[in-house]
């Protein structure tokens, strides 16, 4: 019994690296996921989702990665993911258990490159609103917009709440995280110059606004659509409010 509450534990700790790509919170954080963990160590993940519609790409890489991340623990002898009340349920069930990609499970769909370059974006996303949620700190300790520019990673200091995921957002782009590297960089890892630091983090806090505000209506959705006293397998959300999570 205490074994299994151990992989319980550890599969629940696996699922909270796993990131909602459009949202950049953890998909544990949200309230996305549960996972059933059986005697023999077969897990079931159910990825519970705010609408019927939630676009397929995004699905499938929260759905794969979740995958991933638990295959990984040890103990884990399998994984299943459910997805219940989702339109492509079946075939994203269906290609994760032969390891098909997305592309050829969805070849209507698909435009032949994968998701890597959707899920680049989404990580440029989320590097912009820790970059800018960080800087706007600095400069409201007294930094001036020359001295945020020509600052250097290690000048942050340590303890700063912000910098290990800002750090971590650099590190999934292939961004340096040495301590002389630049602080303020552009997705591609340019650094920013001071006479375009200001409008780059103005672009970067709309960036911030439109995530916050997509995952609290995503979180309202879920909380709704999965109310202790909502009936099993609710009726599938109106495509007219679609949100694409």
């Amino acid at each position: 019994m205490r074994r299994r509450r151990r992989l319980e534990d550890e599969v629940e700790a696996a699922l909270r690296t796993v990131i909602d790509p459009e949202l950049d919170r953890s998909i544990q954080e949200l309230g996305f996921a549960r996972a059933v963990v059986g005697p023999g160590g077969e897990v079931t993940v159910e990825l519970r989702l705010p609408t019927y519609w939630c676009a397929p790409n995004f699905v499938f890489m929260m759905a794969q990665d979740a995958r991933d991340a638990v295959e990984a623990v040890a103990g884990v002898r399998s994984v299943r993911i459910e997805l219940p009340d989702h339109f492509a349920a079946d075939e994203i069930a269906d290609g994760l258990v032969r390891r098909h990609p997305f592309d050829e499970v969805f070849s209507g769909l698909a435009d032949g490159s994968g998701l890597d370059q959707l899920r680049r974006l989404f990580w440029a996303k989320g590097l912009m609103v820790w970059q800018e949620r960080l800087a706007r700190r600095l400069l409201l300790a007294g930094r001036s917009v020359e001295e945020l520019a020509a600052m250097r990673l290690g000048e942050v200091d340590p303890h700063d709440p912000d910098l290990p995921g800002y750090v971590a957002r650099r590190a999934r782009l292939s961004i340096s995280v040495d301590p002389s590297a630049p602080l303020i960089v552009y997705p591609n890892g340019r650094p920013v110059g001071p006479e375009r630091l200001l409008p780059y983090l103005d672009r970067c806090r709309l960036v911030a606004v439109s995530l916050r505000a997509n995952a609290e209506l995503c979180q309202r959705l879920h909380a709704t659509r999965f109310a202790p006293s909502s009936p099993t397998g609710a009726s599938p959300a109106d495509p007219a409010t679609e949100v694409t999570t």
